[in-house]
């Protein structure tokens, strides 16, 4: 080889090592394609999942359409029915602490203020 062509490598191989250190590395680039994807894989997983529920309900018969349909409104009047009685038990412990607290401010503070 003569001298021109070992300086033409020799500038062509200074460029290359330019461009790799400049240019953001494989791995950088794929921990951004994954950052920006994970929101649409999990979409995407739900959307498989919720598509292969309604292929499984439209596969079955219309007395086992009905029968899940039946349970479904079971299920979701129990769990109504559970957060109704938790919003029940929540008001009457908040009514019997202002009870306590107003037959407190009568009986006991009255007594210590005289």
């Amino acid at each position: 080889m003569n001298p021109q062509d070992n300086q033409d490598l020799e500038s062509r191989l200074q460029e290359l090592e330019r461009q790799i250190d400049n240019s953001p590395s494989v791995l950088e680039v794929n921990q951004k394609r994954e950052e920006t994807s994970q929101p649409q894989k999990n979409s995407q997983n739900l959307e498989r999942f919720l598509v292969s529920i309604q292929q499984w309900f439209n596969s079955l018969p219309t007395p086992g359409k009905l029968a899940v349909i039946v349970v479904g409104v079971i299920i979701g009047f129990s769990l109504l029915n559970s957060v109704l009685r938790l919003v029940s038990s929540l008001l009457s412990v908040a009514i019997l602490g202002v009870v306590l607290y107003v037959l407190y401010k009568i009986f006991i503070a009255r007594r210590s203020s005289e």
